[in-house]
């Protein structure tokens, strides 16, 4: 209901409060209860939905360091599901330093004849990594199919999304799609049928799929924690029952092997040092961390980096240990 006040009109919000049209700015607030161990419970904020909360962390992630975005994002570890967890530190691949840092430890897994292995383009390129994150909601919710665009990590908000935890293209040295997956699975082998439903789903999401995706190349990177069973080959792509293979799913499987190339990165304490320094480096002389030391001291500072591996940890042993197959 709204109801004009004088010279500013106003709206009634369910009872006799008014709410000033002309500069709304109520907040939109979500408070979970937390019970970790014992009896004792806490209050905490929550995202309010996985979408709003993928587009605020795109925003942050530009203005903060990787260290404090790992941080913001775990530091909500007890408040939401792990698969939500997943999304939300994928969100540390919109920052320039913490991509570079990365491409010097991908490995890549061989992959079967006649391919050859190759560099990744993150590596040939790290300047290429995605600069925004857009969050790909559930089909039902979509009104209008969205342009597909280069250097955009594109996060699902569903849990049944395909494949992928999170996705980007880039456009240079080739033109490339990066699926990032996050797994503590010493196997990530993949079902025809999900290589399937991914593409179907995006030809759902983006406008002119079909013309985009010829001559795609696709690289997957699985992140891996350093105390995982570690991935060590070539992860395949197979249809359910081999024994009665369709001509579809043959299909699928010479694409995989043939136009798919998989990397391996493996976060471990001397990595997570990396990054503490050089977000040390970066900001302590503009006054971030200088107002830090002021207010902790400089050795609890450099401590913290401590406290973020064992936070971490706590994070990926909510990780599931299976995989989108």
């Amino acid at each position: 209901m709204d109801q004009y006040w004088g010279s500013r009109k106003v709206l009634y919000t369910g009872g006799e409060k008014k709410w000033q049209s002309e500069d709304p700015s109520h907040k939109l607030l979500r408070i979970v209860r937390v019970r970790e161990h014992g009896p004792f419970e806490d209050f905490a904020n929550a995202p309010i939905c996985t979408y709003l909360g993928v587009l605020t962390l795109s925003r942050l992630a530009r203005v903060m360091s990787p260290h404090d975005i790992f941080f913001l994002v775990l530091g909500m570890k007890n408040v939401l599901q792990s698969e939500a967890l997943e999304k939300y530190s994928l969100s540390v691949f919109l920052i320039e330093n913490f991509v570079t840092s990365i491409v010097r430890d991908l490995k890549e897994l061989p992959p079967p004849s006649p391919s050859k292995p190759r560099s990744s383009v993150l590596t040939l390129n790290p300047h290429g990594y995605p600069t925004e994150a857009a969050a790909i909601t559930e089909l039902k919710l979509i009104d209008r199919l969205q342009e597909l665009k280069y250097r955009v990590l594109c996060i699902p908000t569903s849990p049944t999304f395909p494949l992928v935890d999170g996705f980007f293209f880039l456009n240079s040295p080739r033109r490339t799609l990066a699926g990032l997956q996050m797994t503590r699975a010493h196997a990530h082998h993949t079902k025809t049928s999900t290589v399937r439903q991914f593409t179907e789903h995006l030809s759902w999401f983006f406008t002119n799929w079909e013309e985009f995706a010829q001559g795609l190349s696709w690289e997957m990177i699985y992140v891996q924690h350093a105390d995982s069973t570690m991935i060590s080959k070539w992860q395949r792509c197979g249809p359910v029952n081999p024994n009665n293979e369709t001509d579809a799913e043959k299909e699928i499987v010479a694409f995989w092997d043939g136009r798919v190339h998989q990397y391996q990165f493996v976060l471990t304490r001397g990595f997570l040092s990396k990054v503490r320094e050089m977000r040390t480096q970066r900001s302590w002389g503009k006054g971030i961390g200088k107002k830090v030391g002021e207010i902790i001291g400089e050795q609890s500072a450099f401590r913290s980096g401590e406290i973020y591996w064992e936070y971490f940890n706590d994070f990926y042993m909510c990780v599931p240990t299976g995989c989108r197959q």
